[in-house]
């Protein structure tokens, strides 16, 4: 029989209402299911990072099972898991998948560790990275996070505009640990209209997903058959249906660009102001021109880190304190610089105290080491992940995962 044949008996065939509501709810009832299932299994085999693929920025939202599926299937037994989250430098732009800075770390841990690079352009310490790594704390209960920050930002509770989805989804999952200082904090933080913008949609959608899962099947549908959603990163009529799983990672290799093409003459006063706004609103100078702390700035700061994480999560979680290309720190006065370094080991001592563990980097690297202002080609990245693989060995006996050498 052929189609315009099965299309024509089905025609003639009397479908009661029962009947089709009856099709419609096991039909339904069956993407749950298959919704569940797709949580459950991890559609990322191979998985490197996320790129601009399978992230926000081409209306791809990696859900928080999504991310403990990924977790799951690098993970060996009696490894010690470490989760690495932030923003576009830790994600490793500029860094080929194979120079990653990610991998670096992972050689230079070894085998008795985990490392899965969770991270996402302009996301910051309390994105999905975190939640995710929150989520699996019962399974793998030896991890440490890891997260990169400017000195004195204050993180966001329940995860910045962005990407505070995975907050949420893995809230009415109950994937979360019962908090009230930071369930007190991300209440506070709802009321700003700068976050709450959307915000009713987007807890009826996380609400509605507990439930029926349908985040999980659709993400598996986009990334394993056809893409389902238009974006302006694939360009041309069809082009866009593409399986994101065929879609490459459209990373540079950084150390391959010219300083000339990585930092642009016309836009050095405009950084300048950048690495300069970083520390300026710190420290003031007194009477006698002896640099002095900010109040106001490190005051926030401190309310800001108090209560976004619970303790028992703070401990093992490792702040990354992003630091500026010398290219542009050559081009500050000596006064400038100064009060620049003595702003970077204020935030550490700040993170420290607040119960966190900290490290700056960066001012022992070269222009080379630099994509631009922030970002790190393979060679600075394989610097920093010999620092925080040092790191991360002290924090480990610290914690009691492994014993002292």
């Amino acid at each position: 029989m052929s189609p315009v044949e099965i299309i024509r008996a089905l025609r003639r065939v009397a479908l009661s209402p029962r009947t089709v509501l009856v099709g419609v709810v096991i039909g339904f009832g069956a993407l749950c299911v298959l919704g569940r299932q797709a949580a459950l299994e991890n559609g990322h085999p191979g998985f490197v990072r996320f790129s601009r693929h399978t992230s926000p920025e081409t209306k791809y939202y990696p859900t928080v099972n999504e991310m403990m599926a990924i977790v799951r299937a690098k993970i060996k037994p009696q490894q010690i898991l470490v989760v690495v989250g932030g923003n576009s430098v830790l994600r490793g732009v500029a860094q080929l998948p194979e120079q990653i800075w990610t991998k670096h770390l992972q050689e230079n841990l070894g085998d008795g560790y985990c490392v899965a690079n969770l991270a996402f352009n302009s996301s910051l310490i309390t994105d999905g990275a975190a939640v995710a790594a929150e989520a699996l704390r019962q399974e793998f209960p030896r991890q440490i996070y890891i997260a990169n920050a400017a000195p004195g930002q204050p993180p966001t509770p329940g995860g910045s505009g962005v990407y505070r989805w995975v907050f949420w989804d893995a809230y009415y999952k109950g994937l979360l640990i019962d908090d009230a200082p930071r369930a007190k904090a991300v209440a506070a933080n709802v009321v700003d209209p700068n976050y709450s913008a959307g915000f009713k949609e987007l807890r009826i959608s996380a609400w509605l997903d507990h439930w029926f899962y349908f985040n999980d099947f659709w993400n598996q549908v986009t990334y394993e058959r056809f893409n389902t959603v238009w974006n302006p990163f694939t360009l041309g009529p069809t082009r866009f249906l593409t399986p994101r799983k065929k879609m490459e990672d459209p990373e540079p290799d950084g150390t391959a660009w010219t300083l000339e093409q990585r930092y642009n003459p016309a836009t050095i006063e405009v950084e300048l102001i950048n690495v300069r706004g970083c520390s300026q609103f710190a420290f003031n100078k007194d009477a006698a021109g002896v640099w002095q702390i900010y109040a106001p700035v490190w005051d926030l700061f401190t309310a800001g880190i108090k209560d976004v994480f619970p303790p028992s999560l703070k401990k093992r979680t490792l702040i990354l304190i992003s630091g500026s290309s010398p290219y542009y720190l050559v081009r500050l006065t000596d006064d400038e610089r100064y009060r620049d370094k003595i702003t970077y080991d204020m935030a550490v001592q700040q993170w420290e105290e607040g119960g966190y563990r900290a490290l700056t980097y960066g001012r022992d690297f070269s222009q080379r080491d630099y994509f631009d202002r922030t970002h790190l080609t393979a060679t600075g990245g394989a610097k920093l992940a010999v620092m925080t693989a040092a790191k991360i060995k002290i924090m480990a006996v610290e914690l009691g995962y492994i014993p002292a050498p």
